[in-house]
């Protein structure tokens, strides 16, 4: 049945995905090396005279990961009927999630800086997005086991 809070929690997730290609996740301003902007598909350059050039190809990892998370959500919500299978993609799109989290802080933002110079401003909502995502990903982890625990003890009683 597609009329479960889960579904309405993995939607929130599917959605989250989709924003983060739209918002920046962080922001590399500095008066003197310039003004960066770093979006899920790149870093972009703000002045009309960039100081350091990015490759295209740089964040290809980040698109997959968002990609990957987005057709993990998708799947979790068509297999309704398999709700042990749910458990695990769901669990399997949170460690995506925390992944892409810690790819972004620990080698993105690190390399930036040193490519930059600057700084980043995380206060965008491109950043709050992936944590959305692992939030609503628990809660509708926790309903899927709801639901099965309900369905066991359904089968206990007949």
């Amino acid at each position: 049945m597609l009329q479960r809070i889960q579904t309405v929690y993995l939607a929130i997730v599917a959605i989250a995905c989709i924003l983060l290609f739209f918002f920046p996740l962080a922001n590399y301003y500095n008066e003197i090396q310039g003004n960066y902007k770093f979006y899920l598909y790149g870093i972009r350059c703000m002045d009309p005279d960039p100081k350091v050039t990015f490759s295209q190809f740089l964040t290809i990892p980040l698109i997959f990961l968002v990609v990957a998370s987005f057709i993990f959500t998708i799947s979790t919500i068509l297999l309704f009927k398999n709700r042990p299978l749910q458990i695990r993609l769901c669990t399997f799109n949170m460690l995506t999630n925390i992944v892409l989290v810690m790819v972004i802080f620990f080698f993105y933002d690190t390399k930036i800086t040193a490519m930059t110079r600057i700084e980043p401003d995380y206060n965008f909502t491109g950043m709050a997005l992936p944590l959305v995502s692992i939030l609503f990903l628990i809660l509708a982890n926790m309903a899927i086991k709801k639901d099965e625990a309900l369905v066991k003890s359904a089968d206990r009683l007949r």
